[in-house]
């Protein structure tokens, strides 16, 4: 590649991990990428990177007969990865892709910061309750699809998106390139704030709220709750207090983490949401939410973002 076109610079890297902070930090135009790194569950998170920033990608199998993991993963079912290349192909093959996919048009990556949220923020005042989301598989790209949606004054705002150990603060970083609203990593004891939205992910702690005003978060170490650290019934379960304050919803998921705690919200007197099916990646932790009755209403992820800032302001 190098040779083919004069002053182009290449970067290797043997593991997600390295593959993750370098792209970060050189917002590269392309990325060749092995298969196997693709049946990675992390993968998620360099899928979500790769469309923050527009990067093209291809993956490079085996050889011809090799089953490409997008047969088997839906998160690997749309996107610029549909065709992949062998590593027994030329380089005039891999030379020929390269300049097909970097050619086509490209989308306007204007900074995020006061560009998205549809317009003038709203004021902090339009808002009278905390949001609350829960997500795990394709939780990446759907917490991106909604976020862009809120004000950079949006409420105060705790997520937990399942994720790999190491991917947290990659995860923060994404979220808060892209959003209007400041997005950090939860920590212990922090007031709930306007216009800044806390993300539990990837971390050996169960992120929840404490018990008295002003709200605060409560990060606490023990077991897996539904099977997860950190566990969305545990945040979901420590806002019940508050109710009739929480807006609260139910992204993407496998398994059924979410749906205990959310039950238990609405009926403490909160609005609660669940992403419908046809716009799931995986419709388990948005399925059991809905035939639980925990979630009041389902809700494609194009229309997210409204409905959780409408009910904000009720």
């Amino acid at each position: 590649m190098e040779a083919s076109y004069p002053g182009m610079k290449v970067l290797l890297a043997n593991n997600l991990m390295m593959a993750y902070n370098q792209a970060e930090a050189a917002q590269p135009v392309f990325a060749f990428v092995e298969d196997g790194f693709t049946k990675l569950p992390e993968f998620e998170m360099m899928l979500a990177l790769f469309s923050a920033l527009d990067t093209r990608w291809v993956a490079v199998m085996d050889d011809m007969s090799a089953t490409p993991a997008r047969k088997a993963s839906p998160l690997l079912n749309v996107g610029a990865g549909i065709f992949e290349l062998t590593k027994s192909d030329s380089p005039q093959q891999f030379a020929q892709y390269f300049d097909m996919m970097v050619k086509a048009p490209r989308r306007d990556l204007a900074g995020p910061r006061g560009r998205m949220g549809g317009g003038a923020p709203a004021p902090s005042t339009d808002f009278k309750k905390f949001i609350l989301i829960g997500s795990s598989t394709g939780g990446v790209e759907a917490l991106r699809s909604v976020l862009v949606g809120f004000p950079a004054q949006c409420p105060p705002t705790m997520i937990v998106q399942h994720t790999g150990k190491n991917f947290g603060q990659g995860l923060v970083s994404l979220l808060d390139r892209i959003c209007a609203a400041k997005v950090v990593a939860a920590e212990d004891s922090t007031k709930l704030e306007t216009g800044h939205i806390y993300v539990a992910a990837g971390q050996r702690r169960h992120m929840g709220m404490t018990q008295r005003k002003p709200m605060r978060t409560r990060l606490k170490e023990g077991p897996p709750i539904s099977g997860h650290t950190p566990s969305v019934d545990a945040l979901f379960t420590s806002a019940v207090p508050y109710g009739k304050d929480v807006v609260a919803a139910i992204l993407t998921g496998m398994g059924q983490d979410g749906a205990r705690g959310l039950l238990e919200l609405r009926k403490a007197g909160a609005t609660t949401f669940a992403q419908d099916e046809k716009s799931s990646v995986v419709y388990g932790m948005p399925r059991v939410a809905w035939e639980t009755g925990a979630a009041q209403k389902q809700v494609s992820l194009a229309r997210m973002a409204g409905a959780l800032l409408q009910a904000a302001k009720a």
